[in-house]
């Protein structure tokens, strides 16, 4: 009875397991599971972790460095005769910093400008995981609507057999229309399989982007309308390409992340400058050795030390760091000017594409009513014996191709939305 009742629970339990996974999940679930879970993030989180630790361990040149030596030693020394005793000894020192001509503060500055640069890379890094969530998510629709277009052919098949059939029985038509229509039958059958597959493969895909494994029982939020329906209820932006672009320069974390790399290579600059320069310091020790036999081990001292240390030449290496900081502060301009660019044909290709899409869904509505038209005029005409099957099959592939070709538009429009989102830096407000 006991075993039965742990049974009963580990079923209720599994069933419960299951069930909360079994909700079907839109678009906001699957990014908020990569926001939390995606590989890319969580990498550029533990960089711009580093990024501040350096900054406290730039900061830390302004506090003195402490050290304590402490030491027991058995010494023989043979001096006016020998004398052998325990040395016990403790050391104590310290070092302050007083000043090095801006080098530290650099240093700080420096660290605090690569830490900004860290935390524009995660933004950066979420909005193109929001976008690569959301063309992932889009064709999987895409291929949901395609199976659904697939099913739509079968059925079109069967009634096709079966009016075949009653027509070979009445003696209308001949045997080949019925052999005919099994053929376009078993194909439909055969596409029908292969969008499914297609559909489970594009799910797949999903797991490397989320960077969590939700099995491959994970049910995604279909739009359950038929295609046609969906495109004639889609609202349309218009949309001005140069206030676009001016958005994006001031919306990408692109921009703000080498304007952010820019600053550290001009305080890397003042680094390697201020290495030219003197460094300013105090040291300050005190020593404690004590021996019951030897005088000369029983001592207790301290001192004071201010110090001037001044490399005026270090076989040009100094001169070639400030080379190399120069250099690549050269090269932080020029990797934000290229970048400026990229951003202005990322928008403008996103931009015409959106509107190659808007123009394309027109025309892909129309080809699938036109196509809707002929497919019921063919059967008429078939009905009434005024064409064969060869026609009827005509215009059943090019209704089925018309509606495939929608979907493929729609989902594209949808997928090159999220683009111009991304592009002008703002996906991540549509969540």
């Amino acid at each position: 009875m006991l075993k039965l009742k742990k049974l009963s629970i580990i079923a209720s339990f599994s069933l419960l397991v299951t069930t909360s996974f079994a909700k079907d999940l839109n678009l906001e679930d699957l990014i908020s599971i990569a926001l939390k879970n995606n590989t890319n993030i969580e990498l550029s989180k533990e960089q711009s972790n580093i990024k501040k630790e350096q900054i406290n361990k730039a900061t830390s040149t302004y506090l003195p460095n402490l050290s304590l030596n402490a030491s027991t030693a058995r010494k023989d020394i043979k001096q006016q005769g020998n004398k052998i005793d325990d040395v016990n000894s403790v050391a104590v020192s310290a070092n302050q910093l007083i000043y090095d001509f801006g080098k530290t503060t650099s240093n700080i500055d420096s660290s605090k400008s690569s830490f900004d640069e860290s935390k524009s890379d995660i933004k950066a890094t979420i909005a193109k995981t929001i976008l690569q969530v959301t063309s992932t998510y889009y064709d999987i629709l895409n291929k949901y609507q395609q199976i659904e277009v697939a099913k739509e052919s079968v059925k079109l098949d069967e009634l096709q057999l079966n009016q075949a059939n009653e027509y070979f029985k009445a003696g209308v038509r001949t045997k080949i229309d019925v052999t005919n229509a099994k053929l376009q039958l078993s194909n439909s059958k055969l596409k029908l399989i292969q969008a499914k597959y297609d559909l489970k493969t594009t799910k797949t895909k999903l797991v490397s982007i989320l960077g969590k494994d939700l099995g491959t029982n994970i049910n995604i939020k279909f739009h359950n309308k038929e295609i046609t329906t969906l495109v004639k209820n889609t609202k349309y932006k218009d949309f001005s390409l140069e206030k676009l672009v001016s958005l994006g320069l001031q919306k990408r974390d692109e921009i703000r992340k080498y304007k952010a790399k820019i600053q550290t290579a001009k305080e890397q600059k003042d680094i390697a400058s201020a290495d030219y320069l003197p460094r300013i310091d105090v040291d300050a020790s005190y020593t404690n050795s004590q021996s019951d036999k030897i005088d000369t081990q029983d001592v207790e001292q301290s001192s004071v030390a201010l110090n001037l240390k001044w490399n005026f030449f270090t076989g040009l290496s100094t001169v070639a760091d400030n080379k190399i900081a120069l250099s690549n502060l050269s090269s932080a301009k020029k990797q934000l000017q290229q970048q400026i660019l990229d951003i202005k044909q990322e928008i403008t290709s996103a931009y015409l594409n959106v509107k190659q899409s808007i123009d394309s869904l027109n025309i892909g509505l129309l080809n699938v009513k036109l196509a809707t038209e002929n497919l019921n005029l063919a059967n008429e005409r078939y009905k009434a014996g005024l064409n064969d099957l060869i026609e009827l099959n005509d215009a059943k592939l090019e209704y089925t191709q018309a509606k495939s070709s929608l979907v493929n538009i729609y989902y594209a429009y949808l997928t090159n939305l999220a683009n111009l989102n991304y592009s002008i830096g703002t996906i991540h407000e549509k969540i």
